[in-house]
């Protein structure tokens, strides 16, 4: 048992999504890892009456700071009222999924720490919602859900402990937790491009146009992802990296991220999560020192190994 004055602490995983971007929200299965990146969530009580929230960045700087009202979780005061909206919106839902949530207590203080840089994009809201969850003591599917349209994927990342099958089964979430550290690891990298995408709104323009794809390409989907984790050479790897963008370039009308940034790359590229954005997945074969100098050509200069951050 925690003692009477820390409510709770925890840590949860940021995440990357593999293959079947888009369609994993039309049950088709994906790969997703979770990263050495995440975020802490501490919460103490306190005599002032409302809840006291602090984020706090990878550099130790606070990068939003809000009050709220500890009956109803109205804003007392805050640093940014658009991101206020978000701690409050998940400690509203919450409560309504438990109801004894944050109903004896005095008064609270909150800090969420990250410890990697916000605009990368890797989960910074999943693990929120994950942590909020593990504070009311229920469900972070239940909570996501209630707050989200997204497949809840990167939910079973910040829970999980290494790499995982993820579907939709009747708009349940299913996962495993599957063994996949390639022998070739050295030579897949992840690259920051640069751009944060909005993940609910790429999802949204994703149903408008795609809200009930042929099965055909949700199988496919599917079947790519079993031969990714299970490739057995850098070569077939990124032959399934090759089918894969050719798959989703085409269900989303749009030109893959080689054809925009990477035609001369002598490897394969694959975007990850919402197309545009975010990070991408390359594979190299020359040294690492190469690599550095071939994405600085192309104005990028964060790339990190697979075996650097996948869990």
């Amino acid at each position: 048992m925690l003692d009477r004055k820390l409510q709770f602490n925890s840590y949860y995983n940021a995440k990357l999504l593999l293959t079947s971007e888009y369609l994993v929200l039309n049950g088709a299965e994906a790969l997703a890892v979770p990263l050495k990146f995440g975020q802490r969530l501490c919460a103490e009580e306190n005599n002032l009456g409302f809840i006291s929230w602090q984020s706090i960045a990878n550099d130790g700087s606070t990068w939003f700071s809000g009050k709220y009202a500890i009956n109803d979780f109205s804003i007392i005061e805050c640093s940014n009222t658009d991101i206020a909206k978000h701690p409050q919106r998940l400690l509203i839902a919450a409560q309504k999924i438990n109801p004894q949530f944050c109903t004896s207590i005095p008064g609270c203080n909150v800090i969420s720490t990250l410890n990697y840089p916000l605009l990368w994009g890797l989960g910074s809201s999943s693990t929120l919602i994950s942590a909020v969850a593990g504070w009311a003591g229920i469900d972070p599917f239940e909570l996501h859900f209630e707050v989200s349209k997204g497949s809840g994927y990167d939910i079973a990342c910040a829970i999980s402990n290494g790499p995982l099958l993820y579907s939709l089964q009747g708009n349940k979430p299913a996962f495993e937790r599957v063994p996949f550290s390639p022998a070739f690891a050295d030579h897949i990298y992840f690259v920051y491009q640069g751009n944060k995408q909005d993940s609910a709104e790429g999802i949204q323009k994703y149903r408008n146009r795609n809200s009930n794809p042929d099965k055909g390409i949700v199988d496919s989907a599917t079947a790519l992802t079993k031969r990714m984790l299970t490739a057995a050479t850098l070569h077939e790897f990124e032959q399934i990296i090759r089918e894969h963008e050719i798959l989703i370039s085409r269900l989303l009308n749009a030109p893959s991220v080689r054809q925009t940034m990477f035609s001369d790359l002598p490897g394969e590229v694959k975007s990850l999560g919402a197309w545009g954005g975010d990070f991408c997945m390359l594979t190299w074969y020359d040294d690492p020192g190469s690599l550095t100098a071939y994405l600085k050509s192309k104005g990028l200069e964060i790339v990190f190994n697979f075996n650097d951050i996948v869990l």
